[in-house]
Order: structure tokens, then C-alpha cells, then sequence
């Protein structure tokens, strides 16, 4: 197994940092504090901004033509740019005060897939959605419980469901959206975390961030064999993107949610982002097709 090693880009004390993407046309990097309510974004130069979304806010992709963002929020998707904030909610997926929106990421078609979970998680009560432009939100899976890491390579659509400890293969017809399950690709030994936010490489590999794992772990998808690590100085790693000029930088987020004082004494940048040089480039940036 290869290891790297992610160097600290920014010191952060965020409860749950997530969300991490790449914005080509900002030259930059974003990601959020999902209970912080807060949206980061970072040019190459260094400069850092913070927005409060106003509520929970989980997922981030760039939109098609817009030089925008969609945001996930607590009940929906919305646009948001540094100049003008977030917007009006475009999408509402549910209404229950216990739940909000988690991860998301868009297809190759550029729809976008966002999943949602119970605060607390509980077991079979999030549902994973998929948004195609205008049109009303579809549910893709009912059941899941804490909805994550969403990846395509070709035919394929994987999945992250962290409470099952695996990462799930479906068949994916691109031009329907239609997804069939078929199998576990891979099984995350408890030692090593649970698999949260996903990446995948130009080679079709899947890089994932793990919770409890302190890292990001390389996966062949059709072997279910380990490749390589990015070690993270914080156990609770929560998302990771490709991106940079070169495609093959990679930004990590972590977390310090539920951890102990004595716990964050141990691990002080839990909670803070990295960043790291692979010898891989990632897939390109897919964008919400509006």
C-alpha cells in the first residue's frame, strides 16, 4: 500500500467540515461547516473568504454556465456566488424538522444526487435524490441512513451509505438515470473508519474519506483491494475532491463533531482542511446542468 502524507492548508476549529470541491472558473477551492452553517472558499493565492449559508449546508457543486454554486442546504438545493450569497431555495426535497440534506455530487449528465439524513442518524430514514435541471426531485434509494460519497465511471454509479460500512456498485444508465444495485465493491474493515465523502481518479479508482480512519483511502473498485493511504492528522475525515491547475491536487475535510475535549487535545486539527499532491489526476469536474 502507498502512502502520502496531507499537509494542513488551512487551521479550522469546524464542527463538520464537508463538502469539499473544486471551482474551476474561481480558481479555487470550497468547501463548508455543515453545523457552522458556513461556505469556504480559497483561490490559489491563498485568499480565503467564509459566508454564513444561514442554516445547514452540506454540499457544493458548480453550475453549468452560471459561474454559481448549487448549494445543498437543510430542506433543498439553492444558487450561491460571493457576490450576491445564497438564494432562494430552487428545490425543496422534504419538510421534517429532523431532517437536513448531506452530500452530494452530479452525474455525467449533470444531474445532481443528494441524500439526506436524520439528526441524529438514525437507521433506514434518509432517502437519496436525484435533481435533472428544473424538473421536481426524484427518489433514487429510500432507506439509507447517513447518505454520502457519490462517484460514476462509466455504466457504474458508486454509492456511500457509512452505516453499512461499504461501498455500493449500481449499474447507471446515463441517459435515463435509471440505477440497478449489483453489488458490494468494497468492505471497509471497522479498524479503518466508515466510509464517507468519495473522489475518483482519471484510472477509475475510488479515493475515500474516512470517518475514524484518520485518512483517505484508495479502493479498486473491481478487486475491492486497498492501494494507498493519505494520512490525515484527524481521525474523523470526512470528504475529499480532486482539483488544482493540474487535476491532481486533492482537498480534504475533517471533523471534531462528537469528539471529546480530551480527544481534540490529542488531535488539535480535527476540524481543519488539507491538502495533498498525487501522482493521479481526478475525473473532471461534473456540473448541475440548470
Amino acid at each position: 500500500m502507498k502512502l502520502y502524507q496531507a499537509e494542513l492548508l488551512v487551521a479550522l476549529p469546524d464542527e463538520l467540515g464537508e463538502g469539499a470541491c473544486w471551482w474551476p472558473e474561481r480558481n479555487s477551492w470550497c468547501w463548508v461547516d455543515i453545523l457552522g452553517h458556513k461556505i469556504y472558499l480559497r483561490d490559489v493565492a491563498g485568499r480565503q473568504q467564509a459566508f454564513d449559508a444561514g442554516t445547514y449546508v452540506s454540499t457544493l457543486v458548480p453550475v453549468a454556465g452560471r459561474n454559481e454554486l448549487l448549494v445543498g442546504l437543510k430542506e433543498g438545493v439553492a444558487f450561491f456566488s460571493p457576490e450576491h450569497g445564497v438564494g432562494p431555495l430552487i428545490t425543496v426535497l422534504h419538510g421534517e424538522q429532523q431532517l437536513r440534506c448531506n452530500d452530494g455530487k452530479c452525474d455525467p449528465a449533470g444531474r445532481l444526487w443528494i441524500g439526506t439524513m436524520q439528526m441524529p442518524a438514525t437507521e433506514g430514514t434518509g432517502t437519496l435524490y436525484c435533481i435533472t435541471g428544473k424538473q421536481a426531485p426524484v427518489v433514487k434509494l429510500r432507506g439509507v441512513t447517513i447518505s454520502n460519497g457519490l462517484v460514476w465511471r462509466e455504466n457504474k454509479m458508486y454509492y456511500n451509505d457509512t452505516h453499512t460500512g461499504t461501498v455500493q456498485e449500481f449499474s447507471y444508465d446515463e441517459q435515463t438515470g435509471e440505477i440497478v444495485f449489483t453489488r458490494i465493491a468494497v468492505k471497509v474493515p471497522k479498524e479503518l473508519g466508515w466510509p464517507d465523502g468519495m473522489a475518483i481518479d482519471a484510472d477509475g479508482m475510488l479515493w475515500v474519506a474516512q470517518w475514524g480512519g484518520s485518512g483517505v483511502y484508495c479502493w479498486h473498485p473491481d478487486t475491492g483491494a486497498l492501494l494507498a493511504k493519505v494520512e490525515v492528522p484527524a481521525p474523523h475525515v470526512s470528504s475529499c475532491a480532486f482539483g488544482g491547475a493540474n487535476g491532481n491536487e486533492m482537498l480534504i475535510t475533517t471533523a471534531r463533531e462528537h469528539m471529546t475535549a480530551a480527544e481534540v487535545a490529542k488531535y488539535p486539527l480535527s476540524g481543519s482542511v488539507f491538502h495533498v499532491h498525487l501522482p493521479v489526476k481526478g475525473m473532471p469536474v461534473r456540473y448541475f446542468k440548470y
